[in-house]
This record gives structure tokens, C-alpha cells and sequence, in this order.
């Protein structure tokens, strides 16, 4: 048994949740490519920190032992589930590469959960309406090749109003043993959510772009992983952002530092406290975890592209994941029920004049 996070910035992970992975409680199959090796060699930052891009999870606690004299387990999906945490574009805008491998690699709708907003354009019922229509063309021209059935986009919009303080959760996913709760985070505007998974005793919990509560910490205690965004002081912003100082101050007032973050890892305790959507220069490794440890002791690491952690009742491990730019597309799982049609091919044609000087062998 054991409950598998992959972590990816711009969608299945710091972004767009987590998908959270395939579905059969997460169940993983190994890799049948050879294994890519980053371009850089192994390295550490000044304090011992692995640096990003080289092959190693960012964390000198890589393995977290939950219970004594247990034997490590070697770890070696496909994706039709999706969280969506907010609609800021670095958070969801890679639905489009996910939704044109839909097309590809299996027939069957991607589920959607998101948000609503205060008005119906605000919500995410509204987005992935617009992403559809935004890829009719795309669609169109495959008519007459791909089956029809991943081409689609089923969405539940989470009811942002029905959240208080009596009500700071709700029940929006329970399948197969799994149970994700939705509750509100602070940032920007109504309509950023935070999720709580749970397994068959496992917790995981991800809350994306927000600043600092109690409230967020409170819903997160306990939980094996949580996951939790984290970005450099104003100063430091301002430098690598090129913003001016006013403006960078702008922006970090909306999201939390790392010694917020360390507050607010220190109220939920969870197994292990992860910061995601950090600034990974090689510098700004060690800054980040000297300014948390000034409020947490707990294990920590900062996630970033390919960070994978396999949770088991003994212990947690943290991973980074080798892929393969050159790999081939997996094989697609067997699928029963499926209407493998193709559909109506489009009535748009190449133009007759442009067909005919297609070079035929």
C-alpha cells in the first residue's frame, strides 16, 4: 500500500493540483525507457543542499522513517484527473498539452474539479468551457484519425460560497478508497482552494498560491505530505524578478515566505513539508532553508520539476524521477466500454489546389 505524489510546476503539481495520479489509489508502473540523465552532474549547494537539475530531490531527509527496523522499498500513470487549486495561468494553463495527449493516449474524458468564482465567467466550469472551444480546430482536424472519446472535458465546479467557518470543508471526491476535501486559502480573490487527500490511512495535502493562515495549517494537521508554496523575500524577489522593490513587495504580500511557511508547517505537523514554487537558483537554496529553520525543525524540502514521494504506513520516501526526453509514447492501458469511433470526419478540407502538390512516393 502505498500513495505515490509526482510534482510538476506548471500542471500536475504546483499547478494544476497534483493530477493526482491515474487512478486505482495511485498504483504506479515502471518506466520502459531508458532512464534520462539530467545535463549536469551531481552537485551540492554550500550548506549540502542537492541543487535543482541534478538529479536529486531537494532535502538532506530524502527518506522518513515512520516506524524502526523496516526495509526501504525500491520504487520504479495515466492521468484522467485533475484539481485545479486557482486559475492563475501558471497554475492551469498547461491543460492544453494534457488535453491534446488525451487524444493520443486514451479515450476517455479528463474530470475536472476547480473552483467556482463570484461571478460565472470567474469559475472553472466557465475555463475549461473556454479551453474546449479554444481547441476546435485541433479537434476538428483529428476527427477522421482519433478516436473522439478523450476529446472531451467533465467538470465539477467546487461552490466557493457554501465554505464558513461551520462548513470549512467539503467532500468533493470519494472513489475507490480515496477521499479529497476541498476548503478556501487566502489569496488574491475569492477562488483559491486547497485539497486534502485520504487513503486507507494516508494524507496529502496541497494548497498552491496562498498566504499564510491558521486556518489552511489547521487542515492540513497530520498529514503525511503538504505540499505548500513558498517564494524568496521581497529583496530577493525584486533581484531576480526585475521588478522594482515596490512592486515586488506587491506580490509576495499575496503568497508567503519561508518563515511564514515554517509557521505555518509548525501548527500541522505534517510527516513532511514540502515548499513548491520557489526561485531554484542554485543560490537560493540555502537562504530558503535558513530563514524556515528559524520556525521549524520538521523535515522539509523544496519540491521542484519531477520531486516524487511514495508514502507508506512505514515511512516516506523522497525521489526525483528520470524521464526521458527521446521516449516513446507508453502503451495505453486496456480499456473496456470505450467507443473507439472516430467520430463524423470535419467538413473543412485542405483547398483542392493546395492537395495537389502533395508529394506522393
Amino acid at each position: 500500500m502505498n500513495l505515490t505524489i509526482s510534482i510538476t510546476h506548471k500542471l500536475v503539481g504546483c499547478g494544476l493540483l497534483v493530477g493526482i495520479l491515474g487512478t486505482s489509489a495511485f498504483a504506479a508502473s515502471p518506466a520502459s525507457f531508458e532512464d534520462f540523465r539530467f545535463p549536469r552532474e551531481a552537485s551540492l549547494t554550500k550548506d549540502g543542499y542537492p541543487t535543482p537539475l541534478s538529479g536529486q530531490p531537494i532535502t538532506k531527509t530524502p527518506v522518513i522513517a515512520k516506524k524502526k527496523g523496516i526495509t526501504l522499498k525500491k520504487y520504479p500513470a495515466l492521468l484522467d484527473k485533475v484539481f485545479i487549486n486557482h486559475l492563475h495561468l501558471d497554475h492551469c494553463g498547461g491543460i492544453f498539452p494534457l488535453f491534446d495527449a488525451m487524444g493520443w493516449g486514451r479515450n476517455t474524458p479528463l474530470r475536472v474539479w476547480g473552483p467556482s468564482g463570484t461571478t460565472p465567467e470567474l469559475g472553472t466550469a466557465a475555463f475549461t468551457e473556454n479551453v474546449r472551444k479554444a481547441a476546435e480546430w485541433h479537434v476538428q482536424s483529428k476527427r477522421h484519425v482519433l478516436p473522439t472519446g478523450g476529446t472531451t472535458i467533465t467538470t465539477t465546479e467546487i461552490d466557493s460560497s457554501k465554505f464558513s467557518p461551520e462548513n470549512p470543508r467539503q467532500l468533493v471526491y470519494n472513489e475507490n478508497d480515496v477521499k479529497i476535501y476541498a476548503f478556501p486559502v487566502v489569496h488574491c480573490i475569492e477562488g483559491s482552494l486547497g485539497y486534502r487527500l485520504e487513503w486507507k490511512g494516508l494524507s496529502f495535502v496541497y494548497t498552491a498560491d496562498s498566504e499564510p493562515s491558521t486556518f489552511e495549517a489547521e487542515q492540513a494537521k497530520g498529514a503525511d505530505i503538504f505540499i505548500h508554496e513558498v517564494l524568496p523575500s521581497p529583496e530577493d524577489f525584486a533581484v531576480h524578478s526585475k521588478l522594482p522593490l515596490e512592486l515586488a513587495k506587491n506580490v509576495i504580500n499575496e503568497h508567503t515566505v519561508p518563515e511564514e511557511l515554517g509557521l505555518v508547517f509548525s501548527i500541522a505537523k505534517p510527516g513532511i513539508g514540502v515548499g513548491s514554487h520557489y526561485i531554484l537558483g542554485d543560490t537560493n537554496i540555502d537562504n530558503a532553508f535558513k530563514k524556515l529553520r528559524t520556525t521549524y525543525d520538521g523535515p522539509v524540502m523544496l519540491a521542484h520539476d519531477l520531486s516524487v514521494i511514495n508514502v507508506t504506513p512505514e515511512q516516506i520516501v523522497i525521489r526525483q524521477a528520470k524521464t526521458s526526453m527521446l521516449a516513446p509514447v507508453p502503451n495505453p492501458p486496456k480499456l473496456k466500454g470505450i467507443d473507439m469511433n472516430p467520430g463524423k470526419p470535419s467538413d473543412s478540407k485542405t483547398p483542392a489546389w493546395l492537395s495537389k502538390t502533395r508529394i506522393v512516393k
